[in-house]
């Protein structure tokens, strides 16, 4: 995936069958008001699947923005500091495993010798929503893509509250009664979210967000 258009077209289609979905399920709920059984069964299923589509869209076109920025074959003083962090972890990791000055020679000669060549970044396993996507987890994932966080604070509390919390009680098997209202008005929120995080990964690859200042300056 090297081109806008590639990544755009892949966001596109993850995201039409998640709408589809949720609004199915979101139809079911409202169309079964006289079996409130039902209704409320079906209220518990919509809160896992909400949950489900806001973790996986961010982690799969997370991934993908990620995939995009490696493959423009950026020097690594080219890039935003998040983008170099990912790489050098993995320099980290193995100089903390290994007790060799060999395996720590490699962050120092990264410093040394490769600011000014093509960085390889990562990008399969890197987003981990650690399956409990919190507000402070997906903190450090817009770190990770070098994306604004602020659309985010604002909603803490839906995203723990509303959404993550009520999703591992209803996973936990535990008993939890939600109105109607409240779960379509849970439904526009998580939208919303969703939206938004579309709206800033494909914003930034089209204003080359992932250049640093030096870079940006110079980039036709």
């Amino acid at each position: 995936m090297r081109t806008i258009d590639e990544l755009c077209q892949k966001i596109a289609d993850d995201l039409v069958w998640r709408r589809r979905e949720l609004s199915s399920i979101r139809m079911a709920i409202e169309n079964a008001d006289k079996d409130k059984q039902l209704q409320r069964s079906l209220i518990r299923a919509g809160v896992a699947l909400l949950y489900a589509h806001w973790e996986g869209f961010v982690k799969k076109i997370g991934s993908q923005y990620l995939e995009y920025v490696a493959n423009q074959g950026r020097k690594a003083n080219e890039l935003t500091p998040n983008f170099i962090a990912i790489k050098l972890k993995t320099y980290l990791l193995d100089a903390v495993k290994s007790k060799k000055i060999s395996t720590t020679h490699e962050v120092v000669d990264f410093f040394c010798n490769s600011l000014n060549k093509k960085l390889r970044i990562p990008y399969k396993g890197i987003i981990d929503t650690q399956s409990n996507l919190s507000s402070t987890v997906l903190t450090e994932i817009m770190y990770t893509l070098g994306l604004d966080n602020k659309p985010y604070e604002i909603k803490k509390n839906l995203i723990n509250e509303s959404l993550v919390n009520r999703r591992n009680h209803i996973a936990h098997g535990e008993n939890l009664d939600i109105s109607v209202a409240d779960y379509l008005n849970l439904h526009i929120e998580v939208m919303t979210l969703i939206d938004e995080f579309r709206d800033q990964v494909e914003n930034a690859a089209a204003t080359n967000r992932f250049l640093s200042k030096t870079a940006m300056r110079v980039s036709p």
